[in-house]
């Protein structure tokens, strides 16, 4: 346990009664007590306090250097494809005109 203490932010979890007690004595509201101290803090006359807050100085041990990978795409113009228009046999001229009475109809070329 002590191990995992020393070696993980799990031990910042112990710091949150200085925070607690920090805010307390903070005149404001709670979200700019955390901009204050927590967004770029500058020195001021409670600096020893500030650096005892949780989260303030993680420990060095799990400073994580990742790198991704460099993704490139690269767009391809896409082969021209021809298609040839085929005549149809269908012709309306040689039908005769009896359908034309009826609801359902042969298909007409537009």
């Amino acid at each position: 346990m002590m191990y995992v203490l020393a070696t993980t932010n799990a031990g910042e979890v112990l710091k949150v009664p200085m925070f607690v007690e920090h805010f307390m004595e903070y005149h404001g509201s709670f979200s700019e007590f955390v901009m204050e101290h927590y967004d770029n803090h500058k020195q001021d006359s409670d600096w020893d306090t500030d650096q005892k807050l949780p989260f303030i100085n993680p420990p060095i041990v799990l400073t994580v250097h990742a790198q991704l990978p460099e993704l490139t795409f690269e767009f391809k113009k896409p082969k021209e494809i021809t298609v040839s228009r085929k005549t149809s046999i269908y012709k309306e001229k040689d039908f005769s005109n009896q359908y034309l009475s009826q609801i359902f109809q042969p298909p007409r070329l537009s």
